[in-house]
């Protein structure tokens, strides 16, 4: 049985193009496929994530040269990871092994390849409650599980092989969004074999990369969310190193020497959304180096004298006004802030998946403090503005003060001249 993944447009997403790769000359032994403890790594919690896979390119035929502009200008207004491999060769297990944690014993580009009961990260995130959608270029179809069509290659799209990822979230690239806030939690995009650079020239890809996903990337910064691109293996060579970049919020533009593969990425894509870490990935860390010292997602009760801010009835809802009420220690009075990277913060409560937000976008004074989808417009961005005792949350939007507007239990929020003072007190 396969298990649907999407839910209503709007959700947080990530969205992953491509993969990252390794060290190993070979493919290296597979683990274990009993999930391994989830690590405690601090890293964001975005939004949205995006990672763009590629196809044979030593890392020197895109950095640094002249026939790749677009990777290299990207590169610099990201992280650009100097020490990035692939696992194996040819392609198909890399693909496979950033997606499963394994290369599931695949040595070769044969299709089909039928997976039955076989953990992976598209699984993983439904169990999780989370979303996942992938997006092929030249797919003829939605669910589509021919091994080839024009220049689509199924041995790029591995969820194609797992019976339990449901095939009606594979779907043709025409259809990813124009309004990136609607992605899923977690996407992948697989270019053609003319514009992932296999069978045409790395000019041609870098084109196609700056035409179709620059918007994103410059979006990304401002809305908590990655892009990550990447490719599956080099030109054959025993070194196997490929070029890999991070561009989004909570990144610290540089060159960064940690040494990763696919099992990295997978490790971190798993670490960021409190998932079990699969096969290969066990073994390895998630990326570390190059996020923000303030990226991290932290969760924190927002409380005033002896009440907190509170989703009433622990309301799923959008529109909700949110309310003050007695402290406890329900999900419904835990949120998490997210860094937007420009000083302000994205406020998700932990039970609803809502963010907090100033209803309609108002500058007026009394405008309601509602729960909404998470957009990452400007009425959902908020500064900690320390004070005496505490912080103001002022909107990025009015430059007004989220207030109670009094003591009593049960009063709405909303946005007000007057400041109020809240305590963060963090929260698992």
């Amino acid at each position: 049985m396969r298990i649907p993944l999407v839910a209503a447009a709007g959700v947080a997403a990530v969205t992953v193009l491509a993969a990252v790769t390794s060290a190993a000359t070979g493919a290296p032994a597979d683990a274990s496929s009993t999930p391994a403890a989830v690590s405690a790594a601090a890293l964001p919690t975005y939004d949205h994530v995006v990672v763009a896979m590629y196809e044979n390119k030593n890392y020197d035929s895109i950095i640094g040269s002249s026939s790749a502009p677009y990777w290299n200008s990207i590169a610099k207004q990201g992280a650009y990871m100097s020490d990035s491999y692939g696992v194996t060769h040819p392609s198909q297990p890399n693909y496979i092994a950033l997606f499963s944690g394994s290369t599931q014993g695949v040595t070769g580009d044969s299709c089909p390849q039928d997976f039955t009961g076989k953990d992976n990260l598209g699984a993983q995130l439904a169990d999780a409650g989370k979303t996942f959608k992938a997006y092929s270029e030249d797919l003829p179809s939605a669910g589509y599980d021919g091994c080839s069509s024009d220049d689509y290659q199924r041995k790029h799209a591995p969820w194609a092989d797992f019976d339990n990822v449901d095939q009606s979230v594979h779907v043709p690239f025409s259809e990813f969004p124009s309004d990136y806030s609607t992605l899923p939690d977690v996407s992948f995009v697989v270019p053609n074999m003319c514009s992932d650079m296999h069978d045409c020239s790395v000019g041609t890809g870098d084109s196609w990369t700056k035409d179709n996903l620059d918007g994103y990337a410059q979006w990304a910064k401002t809305h908590n969310s990655l892009l990550i691109l990447t490719f599956d293996e080099d030109n054959f060579t025993s070194v196997n190193k490929i070029a890999t970049v991070l561009v989004g919020a909570n990144i610290t533009p540089g060159t960064y020497n940690e040494t990763i593969n696919h099992y990295n990425v997978l490790r971190t894509l798993e670490d960021m959304y409190g998932l079990p870490a699969l096969g290969n990935a066990a073994d390895k860390t998630a990326i570390s180096q190059p996020w923000s010292t303030a990226s991290a997602s932290k969760t924190y009760q927002v409380v005033s004298g002896g009440n907190a801010i509170d989703v009433p009835n622990s309301s799923t809802a959008t529109g909700t006004q949110l309310i003050q009420w007695p402290a406890h220690t329900g999900d419904n009075q835990k949120f998490a802030f997210n860094a937007n990277g420009d000083g302000t913060f994205s406020i998700k409560n932990v039970h609803s998946g809502l963010c907090v937000d100033v209803a309609n976008g108002s500058a007026a004074v009394g405008a309601r403090i509602i729960q909404w989808t998470c957009t990452g417009n400007a009425n959902q961005r908020w500064k900690r503005v320390a004070t005496t005792g505490g912080d103001k949350l002022v909107s990025a939007s009015s430059g007004l003060n989220l207030t109670s507007g009094g003591t009593s239990a049960g009063t709405g929020l909303t946005q007000s001249t007057t400041s109020q003072v809240w305590t963060l007190k963090p929260v698992q």
